[in-house]
């Protein structure tokens, strides 16, 4: 896959589900909505998490068609109850997702902390008042 979406505006990849595409959207208006600034630089990231939640929606049609435990014959004509790998996928994109959520302050603790990062520190703290700049 080649990047070239550099210097525009975020785009939604196109060859992710339709499921994925909604939620990128969503979390596009979340970001505008909470006046979080994107850069280029956080393209790759946004890219990253409208995969990895195509991924985690993948995974989780499969274990919901096919169940979350899978019946396979070994070498001895032994039948072995296992996990199905899907379950795995799953769980790896949902970890990825999280950690990308509290990377954008997605999640109502990271909101809290950028919240808390864009409160006027100069008001919280009287020794950084002699580095605030006259607006």
């Amino acid at each position: 896959m080649e990047y070239t979406n550099y210097k525009k505006e975020f785009q939604i990849p196109t060859k992710i589900c339709v499921e994925a595409k909604r939620y990128m959207k969503h979390i596009l208006d979340q970001i505008k909505k909470n006046q979080i600034q994107i850069i280029g630089l956080d393209y790759g990231g946004l890219t990253l998490m409208a995969w990895t939640y195509h991924t985690w929606v993948e995974a989780t049609t499969i274990i919901e068609d096919e169940g979350m435990i899978v019946n396979e014959t070994n070498a001895r004509n032994t039948s072995i109850t296992k996990v199905h790998p899907a379950v795995k996928i799953q769980y790896d994109a949902h970890a990825q997702l999280r950690l990308l959520m509290i990377e954008y302050g997605l999640t109502p603790k990271s909101r809290g902390r950028v919240d808390a990062i864009q409160g006027n520190l100069f008001d919280l703290s009287p020794e950084l008042q002699k580095f605030k700049i006259a607006q």
